[in-house]
């Protein structure tokens, strides 16, 4: 059974973390300077999540827009990933996480993230999902 029931769960829970992260975090004035920009490609639900230094895009919004670096997953893959249950490497060497765009912007992102994932368990909780 997948960790989030519906789309619409995704989409509340990453809208708030991800506008959180780029206003009250470094990760907002890092994708500006880096001129970087993130496209999420999950499954299981299917949502199309696009991030830049404005805040996220979702849907048909997400899916018009080009960005610096894909990433494609399922929700679980992404909820482990953000919980720090998942080690990137094997996951990318596996094929859990396909990535695509410049290797150098994809390192660069990396530690960016990291603030999304200390905040990633509240949003958990508040939205009844597990944190294991």
């Amino acid at each position: 059974m997948p960790v989030f029931k519906d789309a619409q769960t995704a989409v509340e829970l990453f809208g708030e973390l991800w506008t959180k992260m780029v206003r009250e975090t470094e990760f907002g004035p890092k994708l500006r300077e880096g001129n970087m920009s993130i496209k999420y490609v999950v499954s299981d639900p299917e949502v199309t999540m696009y991030v830049d230094e404005n805040g996220p895009l979702f849907g048909e919004e997400a899916d018009a827009k080009a960005a610096t670096v894909t990433m494609k997953m399922t929700c679980d893959t992404a909820h482990k990933f953000w919980l720090k249950n998942l080690n990137v490497p094997k996951a990318l060497a596996l094929r859990q996480i396909r990535a695509k765009g410049p290797v150098g912007k994809i390192l660069q992102l990396l530690p960016l993230l990291k603030p999304g994932q200390a905040l990633y368990p509240d949003y958990c909780r508040k939205f009844n999902l597990p944190v294991k």
